[in-house]
C-alpha cells in the first residue's frame, strides 16, 4: 500500500496562516467577547435556615434549625422534607455512598441517614454545628460548638478530637480547599483558621460592621477563594486562604431579599453556605427568610 504524502506550498501555507488569524480577530471583536454574568436567584419553598449540603446527583439538602427537618432540592427544582423528627438541625455533611450525616446542636448528637432518608445510625457528640467529608475518605471531620473542638468522625463510628480550645472559639464552618488542606470558621467571633496536624494558623477576621448578629454563619470553598457569610452584615464574604486578612466582599449589602445581579442583590442574615461540586453556583440560606439564594455564573457575548 503506497502512502501519498502532499505539503502545502509556501503561499498556500501563508493564506492559510492569515485566515485562521483573521477567524480569531473577528470572534474576538466588540461585541463577540464574552463576559461572566452572575446572578442571584431564590427558592421559597422548605426552610433552608442553616447548613447545606450536597450528593452525587446535584440534591441539595438544608437544615431548618429553629424547626425540625431538614429539606431536599432536586436538581428540577422539587423541596421536599427527607428528614424530621430533630431538636435543631446544623450542619450536614455526605460521604462517597450519598449517606447524610445531620448535627442536631441543642440534641448533642450526630444522625446518619441513607440517601432514602432511612435513619442509619446516630453518634454522641456535644453541640454539633458543622460536619464536612474529609477528602481523599469516608471519614467525617466535625465541630463542637460548645467545647471548641474539632474531631473525626470514622467510618466504624470511632469519634477522635484532634484539637481543642483557644483561639477555636464556637466553631461551626468547615470547608476544605482542592489539597485538603482544613479550613475552620468561628462563629462567635468571625475568625477563620488553618488546621493542619494539629495546629491552627489564623486566616482571616470578619469585620463586625453591624448593629447586632455579627457571627460567621459558614464556610465553602471555590475556585481557589474561601467563601463565608456574616450574617449581621448581611454580606458574603471571599477571601484568599493563601494570604492574612485578605478579603472583599463578594454580594450583598443592606438587609433585602433582591434578585438579579450579583452587585445588586441583597440577603437577609445569609448563614449557610455551600460551593456546588463543578464551583459554579454558590447556595446560600438565608436565616431571615428561611429562603434558599443560588448564585449562579455564565458566559454571556
Amino acid at each position: 500500500m503506497k502512502v501519498s504524502i502532499k505539503f502545502l506550498s509556501k503561499k498556500a501555507l501563508a493564506l492559510l496562516l492569515i485566515a485562521n488569524v483573521s477567524t480569531i480577530m473577528i470572534s474576538c471583536q466588540e461585541g463577540n467577547v464574552p463576559e461572566i454574568e452572575t446572578t442571584v436567584s431564590t427558592v421559597t419553598e422548605g426552610a433552608f435556615y442553616d447548613g447545606l449540603a450536597e450528593d452525587s446527583h446535584g440534591n441539595i439538602y438544608g437544615s431548618d434549625f429553629p424547626g425540625d427537618d431538614v429539606y431536599k432540592l432536586d436538581p428540577s427544582g422539587n423541596v421536599t422534607v427527607f428528614a424530621t423528627g430533630f431538636t435543631s438541625p446544623n450542619g450536614i455533611g455526605i460521604n462517597s455512598k450519598d449517606e447524610v450525616y445531620v448535627c442536631d446542636n441543642f440534641g448533642n448528637t450526630i444522625f446518619k441517614y441513607d440517601s432514602d432518608g432511612n435513619l442509619l445510625d446516630s453518634f454522641p457528640a456535644v453541640s454539633p454545628a458543622g460536619i464536612k467529608k474529609i477528602p481523599g475518605s469516608d471519614n467525617m471531620l466535625f465541630v463542637e460548638y460548645n467545647t471548641n473542638t474539632i474531631n473525626v468522625l470514622k467510618t466504624d463510628g470511632t469519634i477522635t478530637k484532634i484539637f481543642e480550645g483557644a483561639p477555636i472559639n464556637g466553631p461551626a464552618g468547615i470547608a476544605f480547599d482542592r489539597r485538603g488542606n482544613t479550613y475552620i470558621g468561628n462563629f462567635n467571633d468571625r475568625k477563620i483558621y488553618k488546621y493542619e496536624d494539629g495546629a491552627v494558623t489564623f486566616i482571616a477576621e470578619l469585620p463586625a460592621e453591624a448593629p447586632n448578629a455579627n457571627f460567621l454563619g459558614f464556610l465553602t470553598y471555590a475556585k481557589g477563594s474561601l467563601f463565608a457569610t456574616q450574617i449581621g452584615e448581611h454580606k458574603i464574604y471571599k477571601i484568599n486562604p493563601r494570604a492574612t486578612d485578605d478579603f472583599e466582599v463578594f454580594a450583598g449589602s443592606t438587609l433585602g431579599d433582591t434578585d438579579g445581579d450579583v452587585s445588586e442583590a441583597t440577603f437577609n442574615f445569609p448563614n449557610g453556605i455551600l460551593s456546588s461540586r463543578d464551583q459554579k453556583t454558590l447556595y446560600v440560606s438565608d436565616a431571615g427568610t428561611s429562603n434558599l439564594r443560588i448564585i449562579s455564573s455564565r458566559v454571556k457575548y
